[in-house]
């Protein structure tokens, strides 16, 4: 009996050793997601300062929209790695 619970102790170890490597491969994901975004909101800024009118127009709203944009799929982005590194911390305690 005590072969059999040793087992079982072995492949739950295993099981969250796995999970807990998916877990950081999709964080890696989203931070790669989250590199790319602040990419794109430093070339929209710089894009804003040279086509956009200084006292706004279409093309400053169109920058506007599009950095709002942005800054939102970021927050998203961050509130999913949060969550991810949640689910990492409480597979560390095992």
């Amino acid at each position: 009996m005590i072969k059999l619970k040793n087992i079982f102790e072995k492949t739950n170890i295993w099981k969250i050793f796995d999970k807990k490597q998916r877990l950081y491969s999709d964080a890696m994901d989203i931070e790669m997601d989250m590199k790319n975004i602040t990419n794109d909101l430093k070339l929209a800024h710089r894009e804003m300062e040279q086509e956009a009118e200084p006292e706004g127009g279409p093309i400053a709203d169109r920058y506007a929209d599009q950095i709002h944009k942005l800054e939102k799929e970021y927050k998203k982005k961050k509130l999913e790695l949060k969550k991810v590194f949640s689910k990492i911390d409480r597979l560390e305690r095992y």
